[in-house]
């Protein structure tokens, strides 16, 4: 991430980072591709040999492919969508992975907010080791974060707030992955507002109190994020990034299975939209060089 702000500077897209996606399938459907949603797929499937055919969806329809490109949870590809012996030891070696932590955000519709609050602005916990602890459970279960850091995007952009003197922000604090059974149930009742709660008197402490202002807010808590996008316990990173090496042994792009690549933020080269969307390049550039008509 640090080589990429450098390289390239940090960039603003008018409009919000969704119009990314827009601008994406726009130009998927000028060059003649369709774009097919609330079609979720179960299976990756493959020919007696091993390579990829095409992949198996929940309506019991299928669709035949030479390449699939799956930017799901590498875990979750592995471990559940291909059934295949090289699969399995590839989801064994991932299972052997430490999931990365999640995040709680809040999605505020704000009237009257301060008119000199920054686009990005960081409200640091007082004590980052504990919070870190708490989030990955190094002094008992994995639990929230009694005073979190606080992350706050602020755009000032007439295509994102809904008027003059209002704002619509962005509230981001690590949280532990949905985990009922050894962590964080996130779906326990009353457990996601309450720490919503918590996030506006810390802002409120660390100098930017907009209780009174807020006339909506959303949460999505890690179980939103687990079922939103399948990835296990809502975890936004992939797997974590501990120790020297652990950045450069993310899952490969061209996986062990013919056919089949993998892109996203839980594969090379990591998660944060900067990286995925260099996780794409690279993939169009393997399936591209011929890396989708490899033999086997």
């Amino acid at each position: 991430m640090p080589w990429a702000e450098q390289r390239w500077g940090s960039w603003y897209v008018p409009g919000g980072l969704g119009r990314i996606a827009t601008a994406l399938r726009d130009r998927l459907e000028l060059l003649g591709g369709e774009v097919v949603t609330g079609a979720a797929v179960t299976e990756v499937t493959t020919r007696t040999d091993g390579r990829v055919d095409g992949v198996a969806l929940e309506d019991g329809s299928r669709l035949a492919a030479d390449v699939v490109v799956a930017n799901a949870d590498a875990r979750q590809v592995y471990g559940h969508l291909v059934r295949t012996p090289t699969a399995r030891r590839a989801a064994a070696r991932t299972a052997r992975t430490t999931p990365s932590l999640s995040g709680l955000a809040l999605l505020l519709a704000v009237d009257g907010p301060p008119p000199d609050q920054p686009h990005h602005a960081v409200y640091f916990a007082e004590d980052y080791d504990a919070e870190f602890d708490a989030v990955f459970g190094r002094r008992g279960r994995p639990r929230p974060v009694a005073r979190p850091t606080v992350y706050v995007a602020a755009p000032d952009d007439p295509a994102i707030v809904p008027g003059p003197g209002t704002g619509a922000w962005f509230v981001l604090v690590n949280a532990p992955p949905h985990e009922p059974r050894r962590g964080t149930d996130w779906d326990a009742p009353g457990l996601a507002e309450r720490t919503a709660d918590t996030v506006l008197d810390l802002l409120a402490e660390r100098g930017t109190d907009v209780r009174d202002r807020v006339r909506h807010r959303t949460i999505v808590s890690p179980a939103d994020l687990e079922r939103r996008t399948w990835t296990p316990g809502g975890s936004i990173y992939g797997s974590s990034s501990n120790g020297p090496r652990a950045a450069f042994l993310r899952p490969a792009n061209a996986s062990p299975v013919p056919g089949l690549f993998l892109v996203g933020g839980s594969s090379h080269p990591g998660g944060g939209l900067p990286l995925v969307l260099l996780s794409a390049q690279i993939v169009a550039g393997l399936v591209d060089d011929g890396g989708g008509r490899f033999p086997g």
